[in-house]
């Protein structure tokens, strides 16, 4: 039990707390608005683009964690179309929320079951969620950084 509780930290520092690696998610999309949200590197995604794929990944790992081990993201899910930022943000929000709850339900022996369709653990996927979590905001950094 004590794995779950260290992983459901590191998520939670990762997003809104003293994360290792600089700033949180929240810290860095704190000064972005509706005018540069938008805002893309060449060719990349728009940081509303990325924090939807963030949601989208974190609705992954929810529905997983919850026992749906046939959902699987769409090409329009993972990269769905832009929204207001203002609903993105509610959503980032929600699906942090809702990821911590689902984490507060498994036991430690799911931590160890292997992910259905997938060639890893439930341990992976969460640690996967933080790392995913900590390269996008890298690359929304650089976008805030060139805009």
């Amino acid at each position: 039990m004590q794995e779950i509780k260290n992983l459901s930290k590191l998520i939670q520092r990762v997003y809104d707390g003293k994360a290792w690696h600089g700033p949180s998610v929240k810290e860095v999309l704190k000064d972005i608005d509706t005018n540069n949200c938008k805002k893309k590197i060449g060719d990349s995604h728009s940081i509303v683009q990325l924090v939807q794929h963030m949601i989208a990944w974190r609705t992954f790992v929810t529905k997983r964690l919850l026992g749906n081990s046939t959902f699987e993201l769409t090409d329009e899910q993972n990269f769905p179309p832009e929204t207001d930022w203002t609903t993105a943000l509610q959503q980032l929000e929600e699906s942090q929320v809702e990821l911590l709850n689902a984490i507060e339900t498994i036991s430690s022996e799911k931590l160890w079951e292997e992910v259905a369709n997938r060639k890893y653990d439930f341990f992976i996927l969460l640690h996967g969620i933080i790392h995913h979590d900590i390269y996008h905001i890298g690359q929304i950094q650089l976008i805030k950084k060139y805009r």
